[in-house]
Formats: structure tokens, sequence, C-alpha cells
């Protein structure tokens, strides 16, 4: 660390610090003005976490069948393909079904809270980021390797479809 003639680094020299450090010095009141600045260009849907929530399962069980009435909804409001979804279901529970126009007819009884973990499940799987834990993602192809890429804070990590 360079220090000049009155004992005080580069850093020190108006008695605050500044970035960055090097050649340049920019005063933290300057800096602040500038985080302030590039705060108001960030989209205000980005910041704001709480509005995104997951819509409860509509849970028959008739018979020898389960069915979730409202899986087209739950897909849309994570936007996300029907088809996608139904099928991580199929495979985590283990269970044979059908599609058919927004709703799932499962085979087997199945309780409504393993239904419901795994939807859970597949949200911080396929949905949340892992850094921000924003639900903006989306899903990108980067080579040969599926990603899903977050609007929010530009993460990014390989996922299985």
């Amino acid at each position: 660390m360079v220090l000049h003639s009155d004992g005080a680094s580069a850093l020190h020299r108006r008695g605050s610090y500044g970035w960055p450090p090097g050649r340049r010095f920019v005063p933290i009141d300057d800096y602040e003005a500038l985080l302030d600045r590039a705060f108001e260009q960030v989209p205000k849907g980005i910041t704001d976490r709480g509005s995104w929530t997951l819509p409860s399962p509509d849970i028959d069980i008739e018979g020898a069948s389960t069915l979730i009435r409202n899986l087209g909804a739950i897909a849309e409001r994570m936007d996300r393909d029907p088809v996608h979804l139904y099928q991580y279901l199929q495979k985590e529970l283990g269970t044979a079904g059908t599609l058919d126009s927004g709703r799932v007819i499962l085979k087997g009884r199945i309780p409504p809270r393993a239904i419901k973990g795994k939807l859970t499940s597949y949200v911080n799987e396929y949905i949340r980021c892992e850094q921000c834990k924003s639900p903006d993602t989306t899903f990108g192809k980067d080579g040969r390797t599926t990603v899903l890429r977050c609007q929010a804070c530009g993460a990014s990590r390989p996922v299985r479809l």
C-alpha cells in the first residue's frame, strides 16, 4: 500500500474509502449514488419475492384413482410445460396415469400430502434459483446441456429434464 507524505493511504485521503481501488478514486458518496441509480433500473417485479405462490392442488381420490383437477393451472403458474410436470409426478410417485386437458388421473390411492410434497420438490429442483431463490427462471440450452437460467440474478445451473 502506498502512503502519502501525511501518512494516509490513497484510500484514506479524504477520510472515506472509495471504489475501485487503484488509479481512479470515487468517494463513497458517489459510489452510493451509483448504487442507488443501478437499483432504480432493476425491474420492480424481480425484487418482489413475496408475489409468487404455488396454487394449492385440487386432489380427489375416487375409488382406486387419484385426480388432480388443476394441474394445468399449477403448471401455468409455474410457467412450465404441463407434460413435464405430469411426467415428473409420474416418475416420483411411481405410478401410471393420464393427462387430459389440464387434469391428471393417477392410478392408485395417493395421499394428498405425498402429491404436495412432490410439487414442492419440483419447485425446488426446476423453478427456484439456488442463488437468489427467485422463481423467475427459464430453461435454456448451453451446448448439449439444459440449464436453468435465473432472470433476476443471471445465475445458471444444469438440470436434467
